[in-house]
């Protein structure tokens, strides 16, 4: 070929090249669009491990990029013999990002560690793989015993609360004596769970859960492990801890420092479900009730084990209720005081009282006051004159010391009831009508001052007697100050059933009065009308419910109160008529807790065991040796009426009836 061929050739060629190519405008020579861009990752975790013939899963994450939005397919392989995978879902569609992969083994799957590959595939996208290492492990031998924890959740109280620590329990099966040791995993650092004893050879182990500090707020997962001795296999549980802030409200329930410990506060608003509360370090427990109605469970000591108190209430009364604890003489120090008295002849009694400390003596004896809370505080003191009738205790001379504040350690100046600062109590007759004669009744008189301090015109309550004509003892109006109040309780016993049951009060009136000069006659309520008391079906086992009648006098609210002396457990329900939003009529039941944080089954009433109940119209029937109540008269305002939601008053009577009975929940 010439050159001038070849050259004619090669610019043919260029021509037709550029002829190819796209203009500069976009629109000459436009050819096909190309393939859209971009792609997808799977991740899971890198290992699992998981025993013969048992199952464990995976996690499987899809993350997309650029312009892939499409449905990821799964599969997997090198799952060795006896293994088996299953996606949940097997194809990750649009939108979705995870699916559950379960790794089953087989008994006879081989004991090592292999490498399973997670494949995703997509239209349009490459392949992505991921590898989990399956670590098929030999079984553990389960142990020849099983164990069960009272609760399924715990809160953590702060650290100057006493909390009520679970119950580990043991069963072990036949053959089986050994010991069990026991330990925790799961938590972080800074929680623990320790157990007494933690290498079990009896049947139970307390477990105490402490925050060292520093914990999140949240819920962790404890597991505990039980290993038998002797490498003979090994059982696990877990429950439930939650570290929590103090719950917040616009209803503050405040209890004393010092007071019975509280191992259990929990709030229903309405028809709601039951909520635990967190204190705050000073004993506020704090919260809202929403609803018209609301209800609050509280859970103390009592004779060795637990009594559950629930309070059901309208809003406006339950907020009252709450201002009403620990209302008067709030919080107690280690501030000891100590005394005698003077001017007692003989081997006659002498009480005095401060803040809400009694102390007692015989003749010119000493006495100590014990725990008295910080600041002024009224000191009463009563001396009991000899016995002028059978079976009755009067008082004679009485001494009023206002906003006393002795130093812990010191010594009271001696309180001489011969000394000018002594004086005669006043005297009145009252009768007492609508009493039996088969009914013997007795009379209890105390005197709370303005500043929170009780004082007992005896020291031992009024014995049961049969005359219905009685006199009563009194500060006179000189002695007195705006703010104090004189407290009568004249109760009606009956023997409880069955026989052996303690005496309980069947009727009672509770009066207040700043001052009792003059000659009164006063009736007791009508007879309770009698329960009908049956067992709440269902679980959890145990409740028991009351369902009657209220006479107009006890038209105030009931009280249910449970008692199993055997197990010491005991409860009481308090309910108003406003909350019961019926007249003249009830329906009461111990509730259901279960639901809440921190239940302990330790603290519920017993299924099977034989049960004493008594239920009280137009509020709490006060026994004397009841310290819930007589107690509280001088820390929290008590009315008789519902416990505390109306400050009592000068001419404030309560009446109150009482039906008893016993079943077997």
């Amino acid at each position: 070929m010439s050159a001038g061929v070849r050259r004619a050739v090669a610019l043919l060629f260029v021509l037709s090249a550029g002829a190819c190519g796209g203009g500069g405008d976009g629109t000459a020579g436009i050819g096909p669009n190309p393939t859209p861009t971009g792609s997808f990752t799977i991740a899971g975790a890198s290992a699992l491990s998981v025993a013969q013939g048992a199952s464990g899963t995976v996690t499987i994450t899809v993350a997309r990029s650029g312009a892939f939005t499409g449905a990821v397919s799964l599969s997997a392989s090198g799952l060795g013999a006896g293994v088996t995978g299953t996606f949940a879902p097997s194809t990750i569609g649009a939108g979705q990002t995870t699916s559950i992969l379960t790794l089953a083994t087989s008994a006879t799957s081989a004991v090592g560690t292999t490498s399973v590959t997670i494949t995703g595939s997509a239209s349009g996208a490459s392949n992505q793989t991921a590898s989990v290492a399956l670590t098929i492990t030999a079984p553990v031998a389960a142990g020849p015993f099983t164990m069960g924890l009272s609760v399924t959740s715990f809160l953590v109280l702060p650290s100057n609360h006493l909390p009520a620590p679970p119950v580990l329990t043991v069963t072990r099966n036949a053959g089986f004596a050994g010991a069990v040791a026991l330990s925790t995993t799961g938590l972080p650092l800074t929680l623990g769970a320790f157990y007494s004893p933690n290498n079990l050879t009896g049947t139970t182990a307390s477990v105490t859960v402490l925050d060292l500090g520093g914990t999140p707020p949240g819920s962790y997962t404890a597991t505990i492990r039980g290993v038998a001795a002797g490498g003979l296999g090994e059982r696990t549980l877990t429950f439930q801890i939650v570290v929590a802030p103090a719950t917040t409200g616009n209803i503050h329930w405040k209890f004393c420092s010092g007071s019975t410990p509280q191992y259990f506060f929990a709030v229903k608003d309405g028809s709601g479900p039951w909520t635990r509360v967190m204190p705050s370090v000073d004993s506020v427990y704090s919260f809202n009730i929403a609803s018209p109605t609301g209800s609050v469970a509280s859970v103390t000591i009592d004779s060795g084990g637990y009594r559950t108190t629930v309070y059901q209430y309208t809003a406006a009364e339950m907020a009252a209720r709450a201002a009403s604890q620990c209302a008067l003489v709030q919080n107690v120090t280690p501030r000891t005081v100590n005394g005698n008295f003077g001017g007692v002849t003989g081997f006659r009694t002498s009480q005095v009282g401060m803040g809400w400390w009694f102390g007692s003596a015989n003749g010119n004896g000493a006495f100590s006051l014990l725990n008295l809370p910080p600041g002024p505080l009224d000191v009463v003191a009563v001396r009991n004159g000899d016995i002028s009738a059978t079976l009755e205790i009067p008082a004679d001379r009485a001494i009023i010391r206002r906003a006393v504040n002795p130093a812990s350690g010191s010594t009271l100046p001696v309180l001489d009831f011969t000394a000018a600062e002594s004086f005669a109590p006043t005297t009145s007759t009252w009768t007492f009508n609508n009493v039996n004669a088969s009914e013997p009744m007795s009379v209890s008189q105390f005197f709370v001052t303005a500043g929170g301090t009780a004082g007992s015109f005896a020291l031992y309550p009024g014995v049961d007697r049969a005359p219905t004509v009685r006199t009563i003892y009194g500060i006179p109006l000189a002695q007195t100050i705006v703010g104090d109040l004189h407290q009568v309780v004249a109760t009606i016993n009956t023997v409880g059933a069955p026989a052996a049951a303690p005496n309980r009060a069947s009727r009672q009136i509770v009066t207040y009065a700043r001052t009792l000069t003059t000659d009164r006659t006063i009736a007791f309520g009508p007879a309770m009308p009698a329960p009908t008391v049956t067992v709440v079906s269902g679980s959890p086992a145990g409740r028991l419910r009351a369902v009657g009648t209220l006479p107009t006098e006890y038209g105030a609210g009931v009280s249910f109160d449970v008692t199993q002396t055997s197990t010491a457990r005991y409860a009481t329900v308090h309910t108003t008529r406003d909350f019961l939003n019926t007249a003249g009529a009830y329906d009461v039941q111990i509730p259901d807790l279960s639901g809440a944080i921190g239940w302990d089954t330790q603290f519920a009433i017993r299924a099977g065991v034989p049960t004493n109940w008594w239920v009280s119209g137009g509020g709490p029937v006060l026994d004397f040796y009841d310290g819930r109540y007589i107690f509280n008269s001088t820390r929290s305002r008590w009315t008789g009426a519902q416990t505390g939601i109306v400050v009592p008053a000068d001419g404030a009577t309560y009446l109150m009836g009482r039906a008893i009975g016993n079943t077997t929940p």
